[in-house]
């Protein structure tokens, strides 16, 4: 009797495990939209990309991904600018020594420290956007040691009335509006 009961519950395993869904199978195209989006936010737009993909083999018509499918390009360029900003922070200027330097020279001064700090790696390729002419007579004085390329930048901006725009290959330079 024991082992009757004994094969009727692998006889019952064993059909069940067979006509299981194989573990890949199971994973929905929710579960993989929120794969996408876990991707997302962790600046990864390929992931994101294969994993909208995905859910949408699974279900053509799930807006969602569509909508995220689209956004890739959008977030492929915010990871790059996010990269960049991270060089920016990351980059150790040794010594800066601006005295009454024109904007336009302190860039290029700073944009040959950056340069060869990272060894090449790293160019900030500073563009002056300035159709105005508000920076002809402002001058550059610092004075600093071991600083990050994003603090010498930001202080020689304030002091000349500037921002900078970061893109995916260059660092434009504008006037603040007032």
């Amino acid at each position: 009797m024991k082992h009757t009961y004994l094969t009727a519950v692998l006889g019952l395993t064993l059909a069940l495990t067979a006509h299981a869904e194989p573990p890949q199978a199971k994973t929905s195209a929710a579960a993989w939209y929120q794969r996408g989006m876990a991707a997302v936010n962790a600046g990864k737009p390929e992931e994101a990309r294969l994993a909208f993909q995905k859910a949408l083999q699974l279900k053509p018509d799930f807006t969602p991904a569509k909508y995220q499918l689209a956004r890739i390009p959008e977030l492929n360029a915010r990871t790059k600018i996010a990269r960049r900003k991270e060089l920016f922070q990351s980059t150790i200027i040794k010594e800066i020594n601006f005295q009454d330097a024109t904007l336009a020279d302190a860039l290029t001064a700073l944009n040959q420290m950056a340069t060869k700090s990272t060894k090449e790696d790293f160019s900030p390729n500073f563009v002056i956007q300035d159709p105005g002419g508000k920076f002809s007579d402002r001058r550059v004085n610092l004075k600093m040691k071991n600083i990050p390329l994003a603090a010498a930048l930001s202080y020689i901006l304030e002091g000349v009335g500037a921002k900078a725009i970061y893109d995916e290959y260059a660092t434009p330079i504008k006037p603040v509006a007032k």
